[in-house]
């Protein structure tokens, strides 16, 4: 296992889960999984281990990233390209942090530089491109119940080309999402 980083779900969870630890899933898939590219290797462990389609995934990629083949955040496809993320719940509904988006509104919170947004779902989601390279994909999730008072916003911004890339923006991102909140929640 790489020494800086750590797999985003415990020991305990991926045990009770699949029935291994990271260790166990790691000297199972060694014996057998190097040749294979992520797809075959995700399908292969839905329809032989019989895991659901997300653990096969998480299975496969942490193993990936366990053993060096990719990086973290990096995408599991051909491309190498990477995606950082961030989130923040917010106490607003979703309705105020699409408007967010809005480009005069963006300005104000946002990091440097211009989201052009292209599709979404109202209440759901947004999406669009980003003038400094990417793409970003906005999730919305109410997470107060029938009040709508709480939203989550999970964001992420595709198609980086670096590492140092994926790192810079995952800062700028969370640093803006709190500016996002404190801007909405006054």
């Amino acid at each position: 296992m790489a020494t800086d980083w750590t797999p985003p779900i415990s020991d305990a969870a991926v045990e009770k889960a699949t029935g291994k630890t990271w260790p166990q899933w790691q000297a199972d898939l060694d014996s057998w999984a190097d040749g294979l590219d992520h797809k075959t290797l995700a399908r292969t462990l839905r329809e032989e281990r019989c895991l659901s389609g997300w653990w096969s995934q998480m299975v496969s990629g942490t193993w990936e990233m366990m053993t060096g083949r990719r990086d973290p955040h990096q995408r599991a496809g051909a491309d190498g390209k990477y995606q950082a993320s961030g989130s923040k719940t917010i106490t607003a509904p979703p309705a105020a942090i699409e408007a967010a988006f809005e480009l005069h509104d963006f300005a104000e919170w946002g990091p440097q530089g211009l989201f052009i947004r292209t599709s979404g779902t109202p209440g759901k989601s947004v999406n669009g491109h980003w003038s400094q390279g990417g793409r970003l994909s906005v999730w919305l999730t109410v997470r107060d119940g029938d009040t709508g008072n709480k939203t989550q916003i999970s964001l992420s911004h595709e198609n980086l080309e670096t590492a140092e890339d994926c790192e810079h923006w995952k800062s700028e991102w969370r640093a803006a999402l709190a500016r996002l909140k404190e801007r909405l929640e006054g």
